[in-house]
């Protein structure tokens, strides 16, 4: 604490300096001859106590904390006055003063009188600090719902309840995910790493036990910052991450979609489990046109394999945007790779009209690149109707995994249990999954966790780390921490009946 002790008279300030030396706290002591030295020091340094003197030359003690307080209101302020100064000091107790000390001082008294003083500073500040926790919990609760169901009318009444002025500088947003629960026990830590070494202005949002979303405030070469990200992780906890890039936000309104995007480019992680880092086609590193085209096309046989119709249509958008950079390649060489495409698409579903040989010979008779483009966009336009008239069965399996999830929410789930389950593979669960939800499956239960959490206490008495435990939440702090993000208020709050109106 800092504290500050006027008086015209050096033996009295070095009375009072001495009482305040045999104190166990850790205070730093300021003085001042008169109420003038002493309103300079105020207007440079924040105080916490001011210990002032009632009769002085200059300015009296009662002008003194009348002009103190409108420097800082905050601070605490006692009088010292002798027995034929009552009038002053009955000045100073109108202007607010509650604090009043007779000289001599008496040493108990004084050190009674400071013990109240800490006393309130320590409940103000501790009130301080709950009332900024409370706010960040509520940007970080908002900055939730905007990413994930983001309008431009939600943002408006968003900005009527808090500050989303931060919001406004982040220019690209990083999507990082574990194959394990790593950000429920190692969250703040991780973010302390990257922090430390990416030497960016960041911040951070949690989204499950799995995904942390990182905001970058600032300028960057963003693939080369998306691959540092992975590199610090992977170095300091010997795990995989993976790491998904966009590209540049140039307006806050462009957050929700940009998230969008990278939930869609982490989807690859599920079958390029060779690859960490995930760019969008804009930011990826300049390959050849051959190497490109080789790509693309290897790309839309794993999404054709996993009936992955969002990345399928992706990478061909991708295909035909760069097909002019196709034409120095043989047509023989061409044809050759979009017949493999066609093999997998009769693999995984039969094509009404013609036979899968009648197929690849009419690619192999087309004239030009864009004849066969055409052609492959008509293949891929039946592969979706069929997929779709076999929709029924994709809602079964989601509904079957829910059915699990409700009955297993405070086991350990995960996408490859999930999957098991429903005898899908776990990227082409992922899909259908998020397809028919909505949702990330991570999130999906993460949500209803805290959901059941919520429930317990509003109908039991049972302690928080109880209903930590039974939720399938496997450390306290993170439970507590994901409840606020998602209700913008702690358990304890809620309990009370303090939920924050959405």
């Amino acid at each position: 604490m800092k504290v500050l002790i006027v008086d015209d008279e050096r033996i009295e300030r070095n009375g009072i300096k001495f009482l305040l030396g045999n104190r166990k706290e850790e205070l730093t002591v300021f003085e001042a001859a008169n109420g003038r030295e002493a309103l300079e020091m105020l207007k440079k340094e924040r105080m916490d106590i001011l210990f002032t003197d009632v009769k002085m030359p200059f300015m009296t003690g009662t002008e003194l904390v009348e002009q103190a307080r409108g420097l800082q209101p905050d601070i605490e302020m006692v009088i010292f006055s002798g027995y034929g100064e009552f009038e002053y000091a009955k000045q100073a107790i109108k202007s607010g003063v509650e604090n009043y000390v007779l000289k001599p001082v008496d040493p108990i008294e004084f050190h009674s009188t400071f013990d109240k003083l800490k006393a309130k500073i320590a409940d103000r500040q501790e009130r301080e600090q709950a009332s900024q926790e409370t706010q960040v919990d509520l940007e970080r609760y908002f900055l939730g719902k905007y990413i994930y169901q983001g309008t431009a009318e939600l943002l408006e009444k968003i900005r009527e309840r808090v500050d989303i002025s931060e919001w406004e500088k982040v220019r690209a947003l990083f999507l990082i995910e574990s194959d394990d629960n790593f950000f429920e026990e190692q969250e703040f830590s991780a973010q302390e790493k990257l922090c430390e070494e990416l030497n960016q202005k960041v911040d951070f949002l949690n989204l499950s036990p799995e995904r942390e979303l990182c905001l970058l405030k600032s300028e960057c070469d963003y693939p080369v910052f998306a691959k540092h990200i992975c590199e610090v992780l992977s170095r300091a906890y010997g795990e995989k991450f993976y790491v998904a890039a966009g590209n540049r936000l140039d307006s806050i309104h462009d957050m929700p979609e940009a998230f969008k995007d990278l939930d869609m480019l982490m989807e690859n992680k599920f079958y390029r489990k060779d690859d960490r880092v995930f760019l969008s086609q804009e930011k990826a590193e300049d390959v050849s046109a051959e190497q490109f085209m080789n790509d693309s096309i290897g790309y839309m046989i794993e999404d054709i394999h996993l009936n992955d119709l969002i990345h399928l249509q992706e990478h061909f958008k991708g295909l035909k945007k760069s097909a002019k950079s196709f034409q120095k390649y043989s047509q023989i060489y061409t044809k050759f790779l979009f017949s493999n495409l066609v093999k997998e698409l009769y693999s995984q579903q039969h094509l009404e009209g013609r036979s899968l040989e009648e197929s690849i010979q009419k690619i192999y008779e087309l004239q030009s690149m864009e004849e066969v483009l055409k052609e492959i966009e008509v293949m891929i336009e039946a592969f979706e109707q069929r997929l779709d008239e076999s929709k029924e069965n994709s809602r079964d399996e989601v509904e079957r995994a829910k059915s699990y999830i409700y009955a297993h929410y405070s086991e350990d789930i995960s996408v490859e249990i999930l999957a098991e389950q429903v005898y899908l593979s776990p990227g082409y669960f992922s899909y259908i999954f998020k397809k028919e939800t909505g949702q990330n499956l991570s999130r999906f239960v993460k949500e209803y966790r805290i959901e059941q959490a919520k429930k317990r206490l509003a109908e039991t008495n049972m302690k928080i780390v109880q209903i930590c435990q039974e939720t399938g939440f496997s450390n306290v702090s993170y439970f507590i921490k994901s409840f606020r993000e998602y209700y913008g208020c702690t358990p304890e709050q809620f309990r009370k009946g303090e939920l924050k109106d959405e």
